[in-house]
């Protein structure tokens, strides 16, 4: 006889270290199995009290409101996650939920796990964010993870939009992205990372890194990207992150069956304009199609975290417009 699971307790899976952490590059595995972690002493392992953050957290449209209001259906939260109740500050569409997601923690420390789980019901309308950035701190042994799944129902329109982060000498990061798209879902969703404590001279110097966005709809892939850096200063190469500490990426995909031509080429003719009159090693853009002319990544990196943020921002704005008829809200982040 099987004993029940508590009324109000998630099940064992939910809070489990190894369920809350993403599978690791092997690159990433090999390096932190060479890594000396002399020390290492003192430092809390997985799955202690502070250490593992959970949010799963539903939001759909309350039927009976006038403007279609999202709001929240369902939620678990352990800290250090913490949000916001939804506010609805866009004036273009009053309905629309705005969530803030944030940590007690103040920043990613070794061995931290941080795992979201959004899911947006059909027709929900939402935009997660963050209040300000993420610092990933210096790490003595181990790694930090931030794993997020959302999952957007039909007509939804889900918007993401953390804050960036910054990665300090020394530091571990592996973040992975997924996203599960309904045929008629819309999906905008940006983020910016620094390399390092630019204003204090300090850039790649961090030991790992990696980075991976996953996007998909009916369980075909659109976009499965994954960027891998090991040891400091290798982020440098050509291949990665070459010369520039700040990068920024966007992503556009509308529902299935639209066209993204003239999309992409307004989406290119912003990021010429936005680009004008800067040196080619201080700032550059590019714009690409996903699997199928599905949807567009943006990729923008430079010298200045300002600059390459107010690209972003631009090129979510424009995105914004097009394809909900409303321009972007300023979240007015840290």
């Amino acid at each position: 006889m099987t004993s029940a699971v508590p009324v109000g307790r998630p099940p064992a899976p939910r809070l489990d270290p190894v369920a809350l952490t993403p599978p690791v590059p092997w690159e990433f595995a090999s390096f932190l199995e060479d890594a000396e972690d002399a020390a290492s002493d003192g430092v809390q392992p997985v799955g202690r009290p502070g250490k593992v953050g959970v949010l799963d957290l539903s939001l759909g449209v309350d039927a009976a409101s006038s403007v279609q209001k999202t709001g929240v259906t369902s939620r678990y939260v352990k800290a250090p996650m913490q949000f916001t109740r939804p506010l609805y500050i866009d004036p273009a569409d009053p309905g629309e939920a705005f969530v803030y997601v944030r940590s007690t923690g103040g920043g990613l420390a070794q061995n931290d796990r941080i795992r979201q789980r959004v899911t947006l019901g059909d027709g929900a309308r939402a935009t997660v964010t963050t209040p300000a950035g993420t610092p990933v701190h210096r790490m003595n042994a181990g790694l930090a993870t931030q794993w997020i799944s959302l999952t957007v129902g039909e007509d939804a329109v889900c918007e993401y939009l953390p804050g960036q982060n910054t990665l300090f000498a020394g530091s571990r990061l592996l973040q992975v992205t997924d996203v599960d798209l309904a045929d008629s879902a819309t999906l905008l969703a940006a983020d910016v990372i620094l390399t390092g404590r630019l204003a204090r001279g300090e850039r790649d110097l961090f030991d790992a890194l990696g980075q991976c966005w996953r996007v998909e709809r009916g369980g075909r892939p659109l976009l499965s990207d994954m960027m891998c850096v090991v040891g400091a200063g290798q982020g440098r190469s050509e291949m990665l992150l070459s010369r520039w500490p700040v990068w920024g990426t966007v992503l556009i995909v509308p529902p299935a069956g639209s066209s993204v031509k003239e999309l992409l080429a307004s989406v290119r003719d912003l990021l010429v304009e936005r680009c004008a009159g800067v040196a080619a090693e201080d700032l550059t853009a590019a714009a690409s199609t996903m699997v199928n002319d599905a949807g567009i990544t943006v990729r923008v990196a430079g010298e200045d975290p300002v600059t390459v943020r107010a690209i972003v921002d631009a090129v979510h704005d424009h995105a914004r417009r097009a394809l909900l008829g409303r321009p972007a809200v300023d979240l007015r982040r840290m």
